[in-house]
């Protein structure tokens, strides 16, 4: 694959994205195969898998003259060292082992929880490199299963079929997990995500420290992770809301496994729980699915964010907390912000900024690579 003139800047600066605007001539090639790439002076530049009618055409996997399997190998053995590093199985045996390009692998994820790994594929690169990858995971890892999620947008787009099932070991209906001491019941089969919202570990603990003898609101609770956090902090009450019965159940579940009351469920959509709710709470959380899967749904996705976060401010009592997060790819921090201006502006609140964050360590945003952060979250003050 050749590059036109002047085009090499990224690759060189080691972001892994080849845009088809940038290839010189594309030849005629199966999606997914894997070559290497030049300048237009005949430079080696990288090696990458490519798609034939993708804006995104190509994606690196090694920017070095090395086998792609030798450099695949080495990109698993480092990302599950690394968190090997820093997680305590017998407190958190549950996190992200590969975090697509944060690790070096783009078009993989690999989430661990407990003795099951569940995968996820989204293009035909790693589709082509499956029994491969496999091979190595199951040697690496020595999981008791193996379950596949490939149900995202971006396989769509890559012309592949979903894909949705266990794929090794004996299937499971469900399986308990442990995150820093708390248990969770979860069922892969129905789950959102590959499992828990893993991204969000961080934000649990800091609801948990905020928490004590406040009233606190979950909104898109699914199955009550903040909940559990917020009782373990002392919270006086908890109602955890969801649109989904199998989740609310589940939410219930998890609660009683830990030991804890105070906590009431609500299987309705969190829209209008909040239009028909006085708010009268101490901590509200909104965390709701992704507004914007694609590029086309910014417009929309914009009206839902300040739509939601517009309802409880106008309503919430001053002194409220606001942990108010988004997981769309196409709303960036900056873009977020701006809407909850807009959402105090209209509500006519004074709202302070406590803390901005971004998504959990494990899982990484190469520094060559920004466009991998992808979930932002500020816990707000409502002060008048």
């Amino acid at each position: 694959m050749v590059l036109k003139k002047g085009r090499e800047k990224s690759l060189l600066q080691r972001h892994p994205w080849i845009f088809s605007g940038s290839i010189a001539l594309f030849p005629e090639v199966e999606a997914g195969t894997i070559l290497p790439v030049y300048s237009d002076c005949g430079t080696f530049l990288a090696k990458a898998y490519f798609h034939p009618t993708n804006s995104i055409a190509g994606r690196v996997l090694t920017f070095k003259e090395e086998c792609i399997e030798s450099a695949i190998k080495e990109r698993l053995k480092e990302a599950i060292l690394l968190r090997k590093a820093f997680f305590d199985r017998a407190h958190t045996d549950a996190y992200r082992l590969v975090n697509a390009e944060g690790d070096g692998i783009p078009g993989l994820i690999v989430d661990l929880y407990g003795e099951v790994l569940v995968v996820q594929i989204t293009t035909s690169g790693i589709e082509r490199l499956r029994p491969f990858i496999l091979e190595q995971l199951i040697s690496l890892v020595k999981p008791r299963a193996i379950y596949e999620k490939s149900l995202s947008f971006a396989r769509k787009q890559e012309g592949l079929p979903l894909q949705k099932g266990f794929i090794y070991g004996e299937p499971l209906s469900s399986i308990e997990i442990v995150e820093n001491g708390m248990k969770f019941r979860l069922c892969l089969e129905n789950a959102q995500k590959t499992g828990l919202f893993l991204d969000q570990r961080e934000r649990r603990l800091e609801v948990e420290r905020v928490s004590k003898n406040r009233k606190v609101l979950n909104c898109f609770s699914y199955t009550g992770g903040f909940s559990l956090f917020a009782l373990r902090g002392g919270a006086s009450h908890v109602d955890s809301v969801d649109s989904c019965s199998e989740a609310t159940q589940l939410a219930e579940y998890n609660v009683a496994l830990n030991g804890f009351s105070r906590h009431t469920t609500y299987c309705e959509d969190a829209f209008l729980f909040l239009k028909r709710s006085e708010i009268d709470y101490d901590l509200v959380i909104l965390d709701p699915p992704a507004f914007a899967k694609k590029r086309a749904d910014i417009t929309a996705a914009c009206y839902g964010y300040k739509a939601i976060n517009r309802l409880v401010l106008e309503k919430a009592k001053v002194g409220t907390l606001l942990l108010t997060c988004s997981c769309s790819y196409y709303i960036d921090a900056k873009l977020f912000q701006s809407l909850l201006f807009q959402s105090a502006q209209e509500a006519n609140r004074e709202v302070k900024i406590l803390t901005p964050h971004s998504q959990a360590f494990d899982h990484p945003v190469s520094l060559f690579h920004p466009e991998g952060e992808y979930l932002k979250s500020f816990l707000l003050y409502i002060s008048s």
